[in-house]
């Protein structure tokens, strides 16, 4: 019990800029202000990172997303507990939540360790895909192509792409050139609810599946379209990921009833 009563919470909170202007179909980002919950609990501390560029309810408001988190470090100084079910109810956002998890976690491992495992150690690597915002494709085709070529140079075989309706009929003939050039390159395209009905949704899914080098597609309608998003889910040749679909649901088994819901083998 003594253990518990020397746990302690406080938070950090920093603003970055990046050097270059990003955009998705949503919003464009100049800078990012990021709030770090710190765990100390005796010689061992906990890290964890609440993002909101990745919470796009938390981006409505984040003056009210910052108050959230001052309760919930009071809560958590109050509280003394280090399992992450004991705050559930008290966090509205999913950026707070992962942020919660990772300093529980790092925490009860020791930071910066979150897992243990060959890759943590150092012995064995594991496959990342890069990423290309819609700024890249903001320019002509021949500057999208050479920043794409200029990955598969560095050793990507899978890039994900950030898609909207404005852009798309380029991106997709960009994505044509790529494929005649690149066979074994992978695409993963994230619409970000960019497709205004279903009706659309499947249009550009079989479009982009004919392509053949489409890994899958990451949330093509906008998040609270249950039916439509099952639909889609069931019928699409495409693979289907889920992305702003998840937020706010926070529970595990809430989460699996959902897939659930969706007939859908989550993608990662």
């Amino acid at each position: 019990m003594n253990n518990f009563k020397k746990l302690n919470c406080f938070l950090k909170k920093r603003t970055f800029f990046f050097q270059k202007t990003i955009f998705n179909s949503n919003r464009t980002f100049r800078k990012n202000i990021i709030w770090f919950i710190i765990l100390t609990q005796n010689n061992k501390i906990g890290i964890g990172e609440c993002n909101p560029i990745l919470d796009q309810f938390a981006l409505k408001n984040l003056k009210k997303f910052e108050i959230e988190l001052k309760n919930l470090s009071k809560i958590i100084r109050s509280f003394k507990k280090t399992e992450i079910c004991f705050y559930y109810k008290y966090i509205s956002y999913s950026s707070i939540l992962f942020g919660l998890e990772q300093a529980f976690l790092s925490l009860k491992n020791k930071f910066p360790m979150l897992y243990h495992s060959k890759f943590t150690y150092g012995i064995e690597g594991i496959p990342i895909n890069s990423l290309m915002w819609l700024n890249s494709f903001n320019k002509d085709k021949k500057y999208a192509m050479e920043k794409m070529e200029n990955q598969i140079i560095e050793g990507f075989s899978l890039i994900k792409i950030k898609v909207n309706m404005k852009l798309i009929n380029d991106q997709y003939f960009i994505l044509k050139e790529i494929k005649r050039k690149y066979p074994f390159l992978k695409i993963r395209v994230d619409a970000n609810g960019c497709f205004e009905n279903i009706k659309k949704a499947f249009y550009y899914l079989n479009k982009f599946y004919d392509l053949g080098i489409i890994d899958s597609m990451e949330q093509p309608i906008s998040s609270g379209n249950w039916k439509d998003m099952s639909e889609i889910c069931k019928k699409s040749k495409l693979p289907i990921a889920l992305d702003e679909e998840l937020e706010n649901i926070h529970e595990l088994k809430k989460k699996q009833s959902y897939w659930m819901l969706l007939n859908l083998s989550l993608l990662y």
